[in-house]
C-alpha cells in the first residue's frame, strides 16, 4: 500500500503536467480544471474506468508515458485527501494583474461542473436538498464565462464555501 506522501505529485511533477496539458490549444483540460473534474468523479463514485478519466482530461492527445500516470497519481492524492475528512482544498491559480497576485478558482470550478454535466444521471441523483451545495461551485464555474457582476468580497464569501461543499458532498455519496 502506498503512503500518501508516494502519492502526492510534487512540485516538478505538477509543472511538468501543467505544461504538457498548457502546451497545445486543443481539447485538454488545464491542471485546475483537470483538479476539479477528478474531485468530481471522486465524490460522486463515478465508475469510469482509467481510459475514460484520461480521455476526459487529455482529449485526443497523444501524452508521453508520465503524463497519465501523473493524472492517476493526482486522482488517488484528491482521493486520499477526501477520505481523510480534513477540510479539502481545490487546486487554486494565481494569476497576476497590474503587479497584483490574486488565487483564481473559477478552472477548478469549471472542471468540477464539467465531471457533473458529463455524469449528469449519477448527479440527477443527489437529492434536493444536497444539491445546494453545488450552488459555490457552479456560481464560480459561471464567473469564469461570464462576466458576472461580483465584488471581491462576495466572490471571497463563495470561495469560503468550497471546502464544505466539497467534503458536504463526500460525505453524502461515501
Amino acid at each position: 500500500m502506498s503512503t500518501d506522501a508516494e502519492i502526492a505529485l510534487t512540485d516538478t511533477e505538477l509543472a511538468e503536467l501543467d505544461e504538457f496539458l498548457l502546451s497545445e490549444e486543443d481539447d485538454r483540460l488545464a491542471i485546475d480544471e483537470a483538479h476539479g473534474y477528478l474531485t468530481a468523479l471522486i465524490l460522486c463514485g463515478s465508475d469510469g474506468d482509467e481510459a475514460s478519466i484520461l480521455e476526459a482530461v487529455l482529449g485526443e492527445a497523444k501524452p508521453p508515458a508520465q503524463i497519465p500516470e501523473l493524472l492517476l497519481r493526482m486522482y488517488q492524492d484528491i482521493a486520499a485527501e477526501l477520505e481523510s475528512a480534513q477540510p479539502f482544498e481545490p487546486m487554486v491559480i494565481e494569476e497576476e494583474e497590474n503587479g497584483e497576485s490574486f488565487e483564481v478558482y473559477e478552472g477548478w470550478c469549471f472542471g468540477f461542473m464539467l465531471a457533473v454535466s458529463d455524469n449528469e444521471d449519477v448527479w440527477a441523483e443527489l437529492p434536493k436538498d444536497q444539491r445546494s451545495l453545488l450552488e459555490p461551485i457552479a456560481t464560480l464555474a459561471l464567473s469564469r464565462e461570464e462576466e458576472l457582476d461580483m465584488d471581491d468580497e462576495e466572490y471571497s464569501g463563495w470561495v469560503e464555501l468550497l471546502p464544505g461543499s466539497v467534503n458536504g458532498l463526500y460525505a453524502y455519496w461515501h
